[in-house]
């Protein structure tokens, strides 16, 4: 390997192994390297440490602060979206200017107990700009310093003590033990405004998955503020599986053959360049940040048609998502995670495997977030950067024997969070033809209860056995181990720009009628087409017939259609989450996350309006997010709008996923719908294929 070289990114200095990712290297191997998150300035930039730092002290002096209180969250408050587009689409030598640099300011979320307080800091003036308590009920993130204080009383509570007992466990320094937040329940008798946390116990066997061993129909009810068990709940004694269920085989059993290498290079250098946290890669650009509750954020992003910048998506990321369970028994009826707003996505983040969890030719950047204490911290390499060949992007032959074909490349942004026993891989796609893909991928180790049930009873055909309630909501995964039916929900925040801020969504379905002139035949197909004037016209279930469209009617391609995208919301994988979530109107989830019963949903921006299932929907009773906002049925005609896409897998477990589950996966895409005049990737290089 040759010498390490350094590169300078605006004030910060980078060790670079191997500089062929940066445009102007030269190496035949590409590997791994790591950019600056920081210089060269722009409004959309995370907040650095520094940022952070002040961001507290502004707020630990002042007047509202007192020294219990918990800083929850510190970010980026944006400036106003115009501004940003203007800065974004201007030349570097405007940029350049220092009097035209936009003005920083960061928002909070602080916890006191169970009062809630948010509020934006002026970060150049050094002063608070607002500051207000939360009403609508619910917290923000849980807290974790609380929740391990807690465990300390659980572990020295004589009941729970009495029911391990019965079970045979003695020894508490074999256990793991975890709070999870109450999700409002009327079995829960004032779970609101109070922060109730539910203990469950696993047993570590010595294989390394402690979660193939749940301590199940045992729960302990914490008040976390109160530092209190408030119930030990005993269901009766099942006994726990201890056979080995460890996915780590080494030192255990002979690994496969390595595959036969593949090998990546890229000897002129990587297709892109990033500039901060700005890339800039063939006709698109845009920015990339890691929000500590969503996740990875895209902004910005334009695609350059012949010379000309063009307005595509203003912010897109997820914006909540949700993981209910569907058996109703003690150790699970409770269990409706919240991700996003429960644990935070960001937050969660984890370091990737090279060569594994994204290619050698990876671009990877730290993300900076806060502590409870306000404190900031670096979660290192957690955003990924890369190139990869996606097959052609079109082909043909004539008759004549002559052939065209072009290879497609794709850019995808890649970050990976690990939320309790699922790992969740979320990519945003971009193609040389307009095209923005995104993919969200889970793996990781089920969620399973312990079973007397060894295994299903063979006289029975089906795979339903109305006889054994132990399988009747999952799936027997190995002896005395069911895997629970659940779902993964994602709901998809996408203020879209298209050719700029006023925009109309609409239909076009494709119908069968009687043919006008039937000399020929008797049926043809034509479109209807349908305008949304409104946020309840526009809620919709996917339909893979129908044609849904983000338009711009004061831009028009050379046919003279108006330009618009496509939103595609399938979903996809071996489960997949086509239909209504698998929940009677009447449960208590469907009362508080009503963004999961449409697939498609369109409301007019408003700069607070972020997650759809609500800020603060940790034990929240009620909806405070998108099913509460539609209800308005407001004007989305000509508006600056926003849409969102709600996806997922509805997930019956089976055998080839334990211990261990193979990335399952799920898209949604946006799509260039007569945004542009032609194929916008008839001038791709030719293959230099001597078949050509």
């Amino acid at each position: 390997m040759k010498r390490k070289k350094m590169l300078v990114i605006g004030t910060a200095v980078v060790a670079l192994l191997a500089t062929g990712l940066i445009p102007g290297g030269a190496w035949q191997k590409a590997e791994a390297v790591v950019v600056a998150p920081t210089a060269p300035y722009d409004p959309l930039n995370p907040l650095n440490a520094h940022e952070i730092r002040l961001a507290t002290s502004i707020i630990k002096k002042s007047s509202y602060y007192k020294p219990d209180m918990n800083f929850d969250e510190i970010a980026l408050e944006e400036p106003d979206k115009n501004l940003v587009w203007n800065w974004t689409l201007s030349s570097d030598a405007y940029k350049s200017k220092k009097i035209n640099k936009l003005s920083r300011m960061a928002s909070f979320v602080i916890s006191e107990k169970r009062q809630i307080f948010e509020g934006v800091v002026d970060l150049d003036k050094g002063t608070i700009v607002s500051w207000k308590e939360n009403k609508d009920g619910g917290f923000y993130f849980i807290n974790n310093a609380q929740a391990n204080k807690a465990l300390e009383i659980v572990l020295k509570d004589p009941d729970y003590l009495a029911a391990l007992k019965k079970r045979g466990i003695t020894d508490t320094s074999k256990l793991t033990v975890y709070g999870l937040p109450v999700e409002y329940n009327d079995k829960d008798e004032n779970a609101a405004p109070r922060r109730l946390y539910k203990y469950e116990t696993l047993l570590n066997v010595g294989d390394g998955n402690d979660l193939a061993h749940l301590v199940n129909n045992l729960l302990v009810t914490v008040d976390i503020d109160e530092q209190k068990v408030i119930a030990v709940e005993d269901d009766g004694v099942v006994p726990v599986p201890t056979a080995d269920q460890g996915y780590n085989r080494s030192g255990k059993t002979e690994f496969k053959e390595e595959a036969h290498p593949i090998v990546i290079t890229q000897p002129k250098g990587a297709g892109y360049t990033i500039k901060g946290q700005e890339v800039t890669w063939g006709d698109w650009k845009f920015h990339v940040r890691m929000d500590s509750r969503r996740g990875t954020l895209i902004s910005a992003a334009s695609y350059n048609d012949n010379g000309t910048p063009r307005k595509v998506l203003y912010s897109g990321g997820l914006g909540g998502m949700t993981v209910p369970y569907g058996d109703a028994s003690l150790s699970w009826y409770f269990k409706t995670y919240m991700d996003a707003g429960e644990y935070g996505l960001g937050k969660l983040a984890r370091k990737m495997v090279v060569g594994a969890d994204v290619p050698a030719n990876t671009t990877l950047i730290d993300a900076t977030l806060n502590d409870d204490a306000g404190a900031p911290y670096t979660l290192p390499k957690v955003i990924g950067v890369f190139e990869r060949y996606a097959d052609s992007d079109w082909t043909h032959a004539e008759y004549d024997g002559t052939a065209g074909a072009r290879a497609r490349t794709e850019l995808v942004v890649r970050y990976i969070t690990v939320i309790g026993n699922y790992d969740y891989t979320f990519d945003y796609i971009f193609q040389q033809n307009g095209n923005i893909k995104i993919d969200v991928g889970a793996s990781g180790v089920e969620a399973a209860k312990s079973a007397f049930t060894a295994k299903v009873d063979s006289s029975v055909d089906e795979y339903v056995d109305e006889s054994n309630d132990e399988i009747r909501n999952g799936t027997l995964v190995a002896p005395n181990t069911v895997a629970v039916y659940h779902q993964h929900i994602y709901n998809f925040r996408l203020d879209m720009d298209v050719d700029g801020q006023t925009n109309t969504a609409m239909e076009l379905q494709p119908v069968t009628v009687a043919a006008k002139n039937d000399k020929y035949r008797k049926s043809e197909m034509v479109l209807e087409q349908k305008t949304y004037r409104t946020e309840l016209e526009a809620a919709q279930k996917f339909d893979p017939d129908k044609v849904v469209l983000l338009t711009n009617s004061a831009s028009k391609n050379k046919a003279g259609y108006v330009s618009g995208y496509q939103i595609i919301a399938n979903a996809g994988g071996t489960h997949p989450f086509a239909e209504e979530p698998l929940f009677t109107a009447d449960d208590e989830l469907m009362q508080r996350a009503g963004y999961m019963k449409k697939h498609i949903w369109v409301t007019p921006y408003k700069k607070d309006e972020i997650y759809p299932e609500g800020k603060y929907v940790t034990n929240n009773a009620k909806d405070t997010g998108l099913g509460a906002w539609t209800q308005q049925n407001r004007d989305i005609y000509e508006k600056d709008d926003v849409v969102w896409v709600t996806t997922g897998t509805t997930h019956i477990p089976r055998s080839e996923e334990w211990p261990m589950m193979s990335t399952e996966w799920v898209s949604m895409l946006l799509k260039p719908f007569n945004f542009l005049d032609s194929t916008p990737t008839l001038d791709l290089p030719k293959p230099k294929s001597s078949d050509y």
